[in-house]
């Protein structure tokens, strides 16, 4: 149960190669009341094992099931002996391995191997490997050894171990990425958690979905939803509305009902798009202040989710001065060339209608972050040193910039106060070449360069209150086999990267989940060489400075801005 806030937050396939997510466990989701003309779950579609069958074609067909929406996986089950059939369980884990091969039997056992991607816990929620260069090169090996035993003359699994194991082409195929609402710590920002299942039928997703929610989060995050020490009695109703019972949330106060609706509304509105839902307890239903009753829908709450601009402006640097995407200098001393910037970060500032304006000026160890406001001079900060790009704070007069190791933040006023990171191993070390704000602002990536000289995306929570502001549960999400120069957010899912292969110094343009799964090369097509710096956002294109000059992406490929040849470095969208 979250304590009482004195402000509200609302109020503003596969193909296995022969070579020489599991559901809701019964016991813990909530449960699904279905009801006449409501889509049932699709009868299992299975590859059931043909008669005299050889081992290998056994395991074969086993591992095909494992990507299904039958939560008790029963068409892999089939090809287990009866005792196996009890004992192998399907939640633990799902393993996602590059290309398996099915090796030959050998001495009444079949061994499949490959590289690991990522992993999936019960939950859904996705691990990456980080071996190799995220697509399975170079990854780290999967090993499975399968045991047989015939059963009335048939070839059966006897020994499999517990979890599923899918292949990269399944997992695109079959597992869909979901979002569960949370809120961040201060109960300030929604904050989406990414999670792959295979359900599609309404009622099981919706039910799925759910199960989800009621999850208590960890300190990092909060839930208005209160907990349930008996999850069956969390019960979802598919109809012309979509009901959901939810004992205890009468007794919550107005302001964490009205979160509760917004988790429940975008949420579950994955499982029934546009629906009219209302929250019960007791059969009774919970009035929701923000909608002025107990009936809401998902677009009510959808504020929440849009970016600090759904239409940002691009800006670059040209000759130490900003430019915008036309050409024109900003405002000000910041577009005369004057303080000779090499990068730089614009945001609309909360109290004021002029732009924010936050340059680092000066090469190497000698760098000065700088302030202000276009229009005015900017004004010279106490943060020196081996600078990255700043980066302003979502809907927030505050900039962050890393310095070495360190992170510090900046006020519009110039006060200068140091950010912790932690990580679950401990601190964080290593020298921050970038850094970059999830639309909300409740999570940040960092760009990290190890003592090694690998470099990687690093991505954490903010959590802020009224004495400190720190970032935890920091972790690396991209490849070791790729070394990360720049990154940017693309949406409150998706980031785009850039750098290039260690092994064959070949330079990408990549994009990854927030959790680190998908990681794709998109290479770099026509650019005239490798980018040095990217910047994209919400509902516009990626731009990318490469030899001097500023691209931006067309239909897969690249173009000059405004389609000629534009001198210039470090673009970037106003935040």
């Amino acid at each position: 149960m979250r304590c009482r806030r004195a402000a509200a937050v609302l109020a503003a396939g596969t193909v296995l190669a022969l070579s020489g997510c599991s559901g809701v466990p019964s016991s813990s989701a909530p449960q699904i009341v279905k009801q006449l003309n409501v889509a049932q779950p699709p009868p299992e579609v299975g590859i059931a094992p043909e008669p005299g069958a050889d081992p290998r074609s056994i395991v074969s067909g086993f591992l095909a099931n494992n990507a299904s929406d039958d939560p008790h996986h029963t068409g892999a089950r089939a090809f287990l002996t009866p005792e196996e059939k009890n004992r192998w369980s399907d939640t633990p884990q799902t393993t996602v391995v590059d290309s398996p091969q099915i090796g030959n039997f050998v001495n009444g056992s079949v061994t499949v191997t490959g590289h690991l991607v990522g992993t999936m816990d019960q939950n859904g929620e996705y691990t990456p490997s980080l071996q190799g260069t995220g697509n399975g090169v170079g990854g780290a090996p999967f090993t499975m050894s399968l045991g047989f035993k015939q059963v009335n003359g048939q070839w059966r699994i006897d020994t499999v171990p517990n979890g599923l194991v899918i292949s990269a082409v399944q997992f695109a195929q079959y597992y869909q990425q979901r979002v569960v609402y949370l809120f961040d710590a201060a109960e300030q920002r929604i904050v989406p958690q990414p999670r792959y299942t295979t359900l599609t039928d309404p009622t099981a997703l919706a039910t799925w979905l759910l199960s989800q929610l009621i999850i208590q989060p960890g300190p990092s995050l909060s839930t208005a939803l209160p907990s349930q020490p008996n999850a069956s009695q969390v019960k979802v109703t598919m109809g012309k509305r979509l009901q959901v019972e939810i004992p205890g949330a009468s007794q919550l106060d107005a302001t964490t009902r009205d979160d509760m609706a917004a988790q429940v509304a975008l949420t579950l509105d994955q499982a029934a798009p546009g629906a009219q839902m209302e929250i019960t307890d007791g059969g009774n239903p919970v009035k929701i202040d923000r909608v002025g009753g107990p009936v809401f829908a998902a677009q009510q709450f959808a504020p929440l989710l849009n970016p600090a601009n759904s239409a940002p402006a691009l800006y670059y640097i040209r000759s130490g001065a900003v430019l915008d995407a036309a050409g024109n200098p900003v405002a000000g001393p910041a577009g005369t060339g004057g303080y000779d910037l090499r990068s730089v970060a614009i945001a609309t500032t909360v109290s004021s209608s002029r732009l924010l304006v936050a340059g680092v000026t000066g090469a190497a160890a000698k760098a000065r972050l700088l302030i202000g406001q276009s229009g005015s001079a900017l004004q010279p900060t106490s943060v020196t040193g081996d600078l990255s790009r700043p980066a302003w704070v979502p809907n927030a007069d505050e900039v962050w910039v890393g310095v070495g190791p360190q992170v510090y933040r900046v006020s519009a006023a110039g006060g200068v106060q140091p950010v912790q990171l932690a990580s679950a191993a401990g601190s964080v070390s290593g020298r921050i070449i970038a850094l970059r704000f999830s639309p909300e602002g409740a999570r940040v990536a960092l760009v990290v360069v190890a003592a090694d000289g690998t470099s990687q995306v690093w991505l954490g929570t903010v959590v802020r209150t009224p004495s400190s502001v720190r970032v935890a549960d920091l972790a690396p999400i991209s490849p070791l086999g790729i070394d990360v120069t720049d990154v940017a957010w693309n949406d409150e899912l998706k980031l785009f990267a850039i750098g290039h292969d260690t092994r064959t110094l070949d330079a990408g343009v990549f994009e990854v989940q927030c959790d680190g799964s998908l990681w794709t090369d998109r290479g770099i097509n026509n650019l005239p060489q490798a980018p040095d710096s990217i910047t994209v956002a919400e509902n516009v294109v990626a731009a990318v400075s490469a030899g001097g000059t500023v691209w931006v992406q067309r239909a897969g490929s690249w173009i000059g801005l405004n389609a000629a040849v534009t001198p210039g470095t470090n673009p970037v969208y106003q935040e």
